[in-house]
């Protein structure tokens, strides 16, 4: 023991950048090897030599390197864990719990032993040692055949196993070198301190003078570059903390007896070393809180009709210059009736303010200061140290925290991070006499608004004002109110600020047409998109004065309190300005009550148009479009598998030859592009094996599908949309094929429109009700051919609105639509109104006994799944001759 005292004392002074490199490297070997031992864990009946041969390697590093040194305690605990990882590589023991519990042991006494290398040959290693050595001596657990199969195995590898560790990193030693973390923190307030001086700078140029312009573009573009250097050298990937957390899951599950899996994705998505470090305590103590009230027991979860083993997900991830981390279980969620109830006992709200919140301001009671659900601290639980610490430490970092829960289901919580804390790009913007800055990652777009748009387009709903962008409702918010009003906006504030602002530019604009020319500017408006999370909403704001890099600085404690500041900054012209929260600005605002309103009646707006369309080329110049539900299936082939049959073509689809259509020979389109590889597709409900050739894909998505019928006709065609920018020609696939074979198709009903009607010209009224206007204009043109009079309308309410003016001969009805659905329809049809003899028929794409049967019951008497057209015409046929 005194020898190598001695030794290391010797190393520690005379060498202590050896010493200061030995434990960097042992620590990366043993902040992986935990990971890796859990995975040979849940491997244990066929582990992966790769795997064994890796955390071989780590130990057997960690050993040698410690011998060398004088390490005598960590060389000797490294040997007995290298002996037990020898057996496991040669198949006589698999990676079973037990040993995986002592080998793990052994990674928490070397960790501990690293953490202060001067007193490591002071640690007691008794107790693991000696288990590690019983484990190692116990008789192989695998039969011949194991070993057999582990040892073909191990001599592949074992040539490069016994090559000199150091040949490979000399991990890589000439491009690297080890810096001290004090000396990047300096390096970093530096290249701050640089940045502001560049920006006054940038404010002194004279403007006239060439070579003044030239060093100071110079002066912008090394100090960017440098700034990006020096904070790329403090950037590190957040695997370093969640990789952790199989170990901290897999300890917890035992002492509580659950069962729990966790996966996490994105582990190299990086963030700065500062920030890393902060995330640990909040990520263990939300970790810790699924283990230990989210995930149930086995039992219990077998009673919710769930797996028995509970699963976490950890997934990190890049989006819009911020780094997410999203933490999801699948347990029993946050209990709302549990929060009111600790909420009351506590008496931090009353049961009057507990019935105006809606079911995600109940959840955000959890982030009051003291608040736990649990009666009493646990091992897992704490002591009423809640989820308003985890917030609050995540917000100090300048990001944001949001967690959405249901009973029964799960809990999912969603971490907004910055990159860096030290120098944000951001957009700077006025309001009164002071400036504010924007960071650019939570920055959208900018819009400005002129004279009477100002009026006409803020428009106001319920208590909020909103701006439609582009079809989307969305909620804003003016600055010089959240800044005059120190507490959170109820509804009657929103209200009183929406009010006086729509009678402040009635007055205006007034006064203006009184006054003033037409043509003489009254006013402007500018707000800027910011985006919180998935949602959006407007800040109107005086003026937008430009952007700059700031070096973010701590708040002043008098303004921390607040909640709308994430920090301040100290700006090229040497005025101070705070950086905004656009979070805390939304929450301060109440937008995310007022959203909610914005998207159930965005849903009324944008649902109505939205399908699942193909995209594709047939020839060179078009692009193409089928509603995917018409299509059945799309067969890929080889070009010379076509059959010709005199100057017809077909091809072999499942044993049933089918004839290709050929898009140039029924439509004034460009040629098929033929190549190796073609597609065919092949529609639903056709009597004939018919296909259309088609060269390739573009994409399949969801869009809002707005036909236009004059851009471009031809028979065949829906009509034209854009698309992504382009011209798009909708297939009425089902005039294609009619057109092509006539036989494959439902027959004209010519009979129908010699029948008795009381309509004043002859035809069969219809009233059709469809959401979608794509199958809106199909079913009306399919109905139209038929001789049929058709009105169209896209919900139940509008539909009984017809109603009441029209008679009609017969209802076609979708089921599934906004504001009324087809089974409220029809149940007011049959009813309210008490029609109970015009024949109705549902067409949906629901296909179960559960929506016929329902269908039924609220009045229809004919059920038909989109869309076999000839099926479906003959239903029409046979509903309207019942009726006569």
């Amino acid at each position: 023991m005194s020898d190598n005292k001695e030794t290391l004392d010797d190393i520690l002074l005379n060498d202590p950048e050896m010493v200061e490199a030995f434990v960097a490297e042992a620590n990366e070997h043993l902040d992986s090897i935990e990971d890796d031992f859990l995975i040979l864990e849940r491997q244990k009946d066929d582990p992966d030599q790769a795997q064994l041969d890796k955390v071989f390697r780590a130990i057997h590093s960690v050993k040698g390197a410690a011998g060398f040194l004088g390490l005598s305690k960590m060389s000797e605990l490294a040997h007995v864990m290298e002996a037990l990882l020898t057996k496991m590589r040669s198949g006589k023991i698999l990676p079973e719990t037990e040993f995986i519990d002592s080998l793990l042991a052994g990674v928490d006494l070397l960790s501990t032993m690293l953490r202060d290398i001067t007193q490591s040959n002071d640690v007691d290693i008794k107790l693991v040692h000696e288990q590690l050595l019983s484990l190692t001596e116990q008789k192989a657990k695998t039969d011949q055949k194991n070993i057999d199969q582990s040892a073909k195995k191990v001599s592949s590898t074992a040539k490069e196993i016994n090559k000199p560790a150091q040949e490979k990193s000399l991990i890589d030693i000439g491009n690297t070198v080890r810096i001290n973390v004090d000396t990047l923190d300096r390096l970093m307030v530096q290249a701050g301190e640089l940045v502001l001086i560049r920006n006054q700078h940038m404010l002194t140029i004279d403007e006239g003078d060439t070579m003044s312009r030239s060093i100071a573009h110079r002066l912008d573009m090394i100090t960017s570059e440098l700034q990006e250097t020096i904070i790329s050298t403090r950037m590190q990937p957040v695997g370093k903390v969640l990789d952790k957390f199989p170990r901290v899951v897999r300890d917890l599950g035992k002492s509580l007896n659950k069962q729990i899996q966790i996966s996490i994705t994105g582990s190299n998505a990086e963030l700065d070393k500062t920030i890393l470090e902060s995330l640990n305590d909040p990520l263990t103590h939300i970790i810790r809180n699924s283990c230990g009230h989210g995930i149930e027991s086995p039992a219990d979860r077998l009673k919710a009709g769930k797996p028995k083993t509970g699963h976490i997900t950890i997934a990190a991830y890049h989006e819009a210059g911020r780094v997410n981390i999203k933490i999801t279980d699948d347990g029993q969620g946050v209990d709302v009736a549990k929060i009111k109830t600790k909420i009351l006992e506590k008496g931090l709200k009353t049961e009057a303010d507990l019935e105006l919140m809606s079911h995600q301001d109940l959840l955000h009671l959890v982030f009051l200061p003291g608040f736990s659900t649990m009666d009493q601290a646990d091992g897992v639980s704490g002591r009423g140290v809640g989820m308003d610490v985890v917030k609050t430490s995540i917000e100090k970092l300048g990001g944001s925290f949001d967690f959405d829960s249901a009973a029964g289901v799960g809990t999912t919580i969603l971490l907004r991070l910055p990159l860096t804390l030290a120098i944000i790009p951001s957009l700077i913007v006025a309001s009164g006499d002071y400036l504010y800055a924007i960071p650019q990652v939570s920055l959208v777009e900018l819009v400005s608004l002129y004279d009477e748009e100002i009026l006409t387009q803020i428009e106001r709903a319920d208590d909020q004002e909103i701006y439609r962008l582009r079809g989307r409702l969305l909620p804003i918010v003016r600055l010089s109110e959240i800044l005059a009003r120190p507490k959170l906006f109820s509804r009657d504030v929103r209200s009183e600020i929406s009010e006086t602002h729509y009678q402040k530019n009635q007055e205006l604009f007034k006064t203006h047409g009184e006054n003033s020319s037409s043509n003489e500017l009254i006013d402007s408006l500018n707000f800027v998109v910011l985006k919180v999370g998935n949602s959006h909403y407007g800040l109107i704001i005086d003026e937008i004065v430009g952007t700059e890099e700031i070096v973010v600085k701590p708040l002043h404690p008098a303004i921390k309190s607040l909640g709308i500041y994430s920090g301040a900054t100290i700006m090229g012209n040497g005025k101070t300005a705070l950086i905004l929260d656009v979070g805390g600005i939304s929450r301060h605002a109440g937008i995310t009550l007022a959203e909610k309103i914005m998207e159930e009646r965005e849903k009324e707006f944008s649902s109505e148009e939205m399908q699942t369309v193909l995209l594709f080329k047939s020839g060179p110049k078009e692009q193409l479009a089928l509603s995917l539900p018409l299509i059945r299936r799309i067969e890929p082939f080889l070009i010379k598998d076509i059959e010709l049959i005199g100057d017809k073509e077909y091809l072999t689809v499942d044993g049933v030859s089918t004839q290709i259509i050929r898009l140039e020979n029924m439509l004034n389109v460009s040629p098929v592009v033929e190549q190796e590889k073609m597609y065919l597709i092949l529609p639903r409900h056709l009597k004939r094996p018919i296909g259309i050739l088609m060269s390739g894909f573009i994409d399949v998505v969801d869009t809002n599908v707005v036909l236009d019928v004059t851009s471009y006709q031809a028979e065949g065609l829906l009509g034209t949309a854009i698309i992504n920018n382009i011209m798009t020609l909708f297939i009425d696939i089902y005039r294609m094929v009619e057109k092509f074979d006539p036989g494959s198709s439902a027959p004209q009903q010519q009979s129908i429109l010699g029948q008795e009607d009381t309509s004043q010209d002859g035809l069969k009224r219809i009233l059709l009700l469809e959401d979608i206007s794509f199958f809106r204009q199909l079913i009306k043109g399919y109905l139209e051919e038929q001789g049929y009079a058709v009105t169209a309308v896209k919900n139940g309410q509008i539909g009984l609105d017809m109603m009441d003016d029209t008679t009609f001969d017969l209802i076609i009805s979708d089921i599934e639509m906004p504001v009324m659905d087809g089974w409220d329809f029809m149940n007011n049809v049959r009813n309210t109104l008490n029609m109970k003899n015009i024949p109705a028929i549902a067409l949906t794409s629901l296909d179960s006994d559960e929506a016929k049967t329902k269908a039924m019951e609220n009045g229809f008497n004919y059920y038909e799944v989109k869309l076999d057209r000839e099926r479906f015409l003959r239903s029409v046929a046979t509903a309207l001759e019942t009726k006569q």
